[in-house]
């Protein structure tokens, strides 16, 4: 749901006295007094007088009850650090006494801030959910996921892991490392390849930190880079507990592998698709998840006919459920629908809905060709809802199987309520 940003007065936001960041408090100096001792706020002013907010963060707000349809006040549930800082900015005077003169150091220069972007929200629980996505952690990738070793140097462009960076990159892409086993591996081979003594050996030119090349043949270089990285992988010969001499001896063994040939400078970032190697199979796309039982129209229409409410009401609910988290609960309302339709159709009780589509049922319904694939899934739909449904322990959590077996039987299921229609009495 799109929701629009407004310049909020700083004047009229107030902090929470509820913010999770700290226990309940009562007073504005309490919570003020609070985030400068306990959350690094002043340093966070120190930023903001520096280089102004984040214009990447949107503060959230909620509106006091109460105030006047001009001058509405609110609270700030998303952003109270933030809007602490702004305030303290503004008016030194509001610091705690023994933060009071650093922050009127760091205001001296600094141009006061009157309003900030911000989104009002009037679901307390919508705004606790989004607060939750930002300050939960990944969440298995919901949430915001922090950069790795690797991520950061390509984001600060440090000269000193350029050279390591450029290596591991060009070592994935060549199929040497992958991303799990070169985690952890940055600063190691950092310290290996700062070695003069180690770039010769795998033929690295680093004169130019932005334009790193390789000066030996392609095959080559792709020999001695695998023994490195073969090395570092085992945690062997390149590790992080070699000093300086061990690293550059370990240089000069290695180098005792080239030929002496050389060949055209390249840039490294080339050298993947320049390597001659094998053809690697492409690792296939995997299907993605289904994330419903297939909703019919036809069986819909179908069910409208027969005007039954409750197989309507079943049909809507097996098609709108997430297959993905309910899968035993879907189990058995599958189960009740193929029941409770077979017995509007004359199954008497006494006689389970497998046995009642017998293949003689099934071709009076019109239903031409083998009917072994129908009755596997409507075994296999019997089975497992009646041992969800009644057994303790066992469930089952297929839920692409019966979503698969559900699409399998719905042709006999819109059969079997056209011979419904058909056969009741005027």
């Amino acid at each position: 749901m799109a929701r629009e940003i407004k310049e909020t007065e700083v004047e009229r936001i107030f902090l929470y006295e509820e913010n999770p960041r700290h226990e309940p408090l009562e007073s504005q100096p309490e919570i003020i007094e609070h985030l400068c001792k306990d959350e690094q706020v002043l340093n966070l002013a120190r930023s903001i007088a520096e280089e102004g907010p984040n214009p990447l963060e949107i503060v959230g707000l909620v509106e006091v009850p109460g105030t006047g349809r001009n001058k509405k006040n609110f609270v700030v549930w998303e952003g109270n650090r933030r809007i602490c800082a702004i305030k303290l900015l503004n008016d030194p005077d509001l610091a705690p006494a023994h933060f009071r003169k650093d922050i009127a150091r760091l205001a001296e220069d600094y141009k006061a801030i009157e309003s900030v972007p911000a989104v009002v929200f009037d679901d307390h629980e919508e705004l606790r959910f989004w607060m939750g996505i930002i300050h939960g952690g990944q969440q298995g990738g919901i949430g915001r996921k922090d950069w790795n070793a690797d991520q950061k140097q390509r984001h600060t462009g440090s000269n000193r892991n350029k050279i390591a960076l450029a290596v591991l990159d060009v070592s994935e892409k060549m199929g040497l490392l992958s991303k799990e086993e070169r985690s952890g591996k940055l600063t190691t081979a950092q310290r290996h390849l700062n070695s003069e003594d180690v770039r010769q050996a795998l033929g690295i030119d680093a004169s130019d930190l932005n334009n790193i090349k390789y000066t030996i043949p392609i095959d080559e270089f792709k020999s001695q880079l695998s023994t490195f990285i073969g090395d570092l992988k085992n945690n062997d010969k390149v590790n992080s507990r070699n000093n300086k001499t061990a690293i550059d001896k370990y240089g000069r063994t290695l180098a005792k592998s080239l030929s002496g040939d050389h060949s055209k400078p390249t840039a490294i970032t080339k050298a993947a698709s320049s390597a001659s190697r094998k053809t690697t199979r492409k690792a296939p796309r995997k299907a993605p998840k289904i994330p419903h039982i297939q909703y019919h129209r036809d069986l819909a229409d179908a069910l409208a006919t027969l005007a039954s409410g409750k197989l309507e009401r079943l049909h809507y609910s097996i098609c709108d459920i997430s297959l993905e988290h309910h899968a035993p609960l879907l189990t058995v309302g599958v189960w009740a629908f193929v029941e409770s339709l077979t017995a509007l159709a004359g199954r008497n009780q006494s006689t389970d809905f497998v046995s009642f589509y017998s293949n003689n049922k099934i071709s009076q319904l019109g239903i031409g060709g083998k009917p072994n694939a129908l009755r596997e899934a409507l075994t296999r739909i019997q089975h497992n809802g009646n041992t969800t449904k009644h057994h303790e322990i066992a469930a089952s959590f297929d839920g692409e199987q019966l979503a698969n077996d559900f699409d399998t039987i719905a042709p006999l299921l819109m059969k079997t309520i056209a011979d419904i229609i058909a056969h009741r009495t005027p």
